[in-house]
């Protein structure tokens, strides 16, 4: 059997499940870890050998990698990602990027750019387009009217690089555009606040589509408790998605009396993150091309850029 022999690049709080995801694909190998910090890469690969008896060699410099990897696997914060990801694009390595792209829009736009020119396959880390409960949700939507989202955490000394837009919100931002591809925004309202960071912390964007469409979306990581959850409504069902629970709900009105019917699927051993790197292992083996690719993943970062403008004007008046 073939394999893609893969070098990940940041072993930190995600990366760590990353490796143990790869370990678990049987089309891929891991080769190396690579991090700055010596610490976290002894403890990972220990890890590794313990749970998986994998071993694999360990660098702080990932251009040591570029000639004897087939692809890369990038999970540093996100201020790292254009650096990271220009030099192994133009090495003509296939990426996994994990989202969002980079912290600019012109950046973001450059690496789709080389990967589109150099040919090279670029996936970008949007885990929840591979939950089995939203799968079933982009399955049963027809025409949404109104969209709800709440996407909350509690503060964690990580991912302070960025906004809570671009760490949190954004994932919601893509689920959007799948229920919504084609269609125009006419209005974007969003405020937020930065709390235990210079960033803003929690952030409430109201997205009003030319069709009518409205999206709420909160996302937050000031929580007292962590929640997932996705709703959509239109005309003749409610549908809700629980990414924690693992869950689907349908609600669906009686169509001749004033009654519903209520179904609900629970999928316990969803594994989204290695379906994701098994779907980006198996399309570059196949020469298949990834999804999402870097340009289909760029429309909800250019929401999220807009939502974050929002947040700074409204910012401005209060202060």
């Amino acid at each position: 059997m073939e394999k893609l022999k893969i070098a990940l690049v940041g072993v930190g709080h995600l990366g760590r499940f990353h490796a143990e995801k790869l370990c678990q694909i049987p089309q891929a190998e891991l080769i190396y870890l690579i991090d700055i910090q010596e610490e976290r890469l002894f403890e990972v690969a220990k890890n590794l050998k313990e749970k998986f008896g994998k071993t694999v060699r360990l660098e702080r410099d990932f251009k040591k990698a570029l000639s004897e990897v087939d692809a890369f696997v990038v999970a540093t914060p996100t201020t790292t990602h254009y650096e990271i990801a220009k030099e192994i694009l133009l090495s003509e390595r296939p990426l996994f990027l994990e989202k969002p792209i980079a912290d600019s829009l012109s950046r973001a736009e450059e690496l789709i750019k080389i990967s589109e020119e150099k040919k090279v396959p670029l996936q970008v880390g949007y885990v929840e387009r591979y939950q089995k409960a939203v799968k079933r949700l982009l399955e049963r939507v027809k025409n949404p009217l109104f969209i709800e989202a709440h996407r909350l955490s509690s503060f964690a000394e990580r991912n302070l690089d960025i906004d809570v837009v671009l760490d949190l919100m954004i994932h919601d931002l893509d689920l959007v555009c799948l229920l919504k591809k084609g269609v125009e925004i006419d209005l974007i309202h969003a405020v937020g606040a930065p709390l235990f960071s210079d960033k803003p912390d929690i952030v409430n964007a109201r997205i009003i589509y030319r069709d009518g469409t409205t999206c709420n979306l909160t996302a937050s990581r000031i929580s007292l408790s962590k929640q997932r959850k996705f709703r959509v409504f239109e005309k003749g069902g409610y549908y809700s998605v629980d990414t924690i629970e693992k869950s689907f709900l349908e609600i669906k009105p009686h169509p001749e009396k004033r009654d519903f019917s209520i179904e609900k699927e629970v999928f316990p051993e969803d594994d989204p993150l290695r379906e994701e790197l098994s779907s980006f292992v198996t399309s570059v083996l196949e020469k298949r091309e990834v999804s999402p690719s870097g340009k289909e993943a760029l429309l909800p970062l250019k929401i999220a850029f807009k939502v974050k403008e929002e947040v700074e004007k409204n910012l401005r008046r209060i202060f």
